[in-house]
């Protein structure tokens, strides 16, 4: 129960610094001539891609994943299920939660590299640095703004 409560406080933070990013971005598509659907999608697309928010997980999550990710870079050779390598970024875009544990866990990587430990280099990383993008995908920051979509989505 704590952790779904948490999970879902950890969300609305997430959505809290999107739409921050979201509005001014639409103000400036629809001074530009655009109509409000058209400049709603691009509006959502381009924070989407540009944000640079925190990552909104909690910490013993990110422990969790980060050493599952970690020990299965160690485990190649044994024929277990295996994921790609922290430094290949390129993954398909329907993943885009795998892609921020892989940025996650290349972050910390880099930190454990200069000499921290990783529950402090998890810690650092949730702290202080930021993602490369909203992790989320466009239908879902549609629903975030728009209730119309929102009812739309959940039919």
């Amino acid at each position: 129960m704590k952790s779904q409560i948490q999970h879902r406080e950890l969300c609305q933070q997430r959505d809290k610094e999107f739409l921050a990013l979201y509005h001014p971005t639409l103000d400036a598509m629809l001074e530009q001539g655009m109509d409000m659907n058209q400049a709603r999608r691009a509006a959502v697309e381009f924070t989407l891609i540009n944000g640079h928010p925190h990552y909104h997980v909690s910490h013993e999550r990110a422990y969790r994943c980060i050493c599952h990710l970690l020990n299965a870079c160690d485990k190649r050779g044994n024929g277990a299920r295996t994921y790609r390598k922290a430094t290949a970024m390129d993954l398909p875009k329907r993943r885009l939660r795998q892609q921020m544990w892989y940025e996650i866990a290349q972050c910390v990587r880099a930190l454990m590299g200069k000499g921290m430990s990783m529950d402090s280099a998890i810690e650092h990383v949730l702290t202080y640095c930021r993602a490369s993008r909203f992790f989320i995908s466009p239908a879902t920051a549609l629903t975030k703004i728009c209730t119309a979509t929102r009812v739309r989505a959940i039919r």
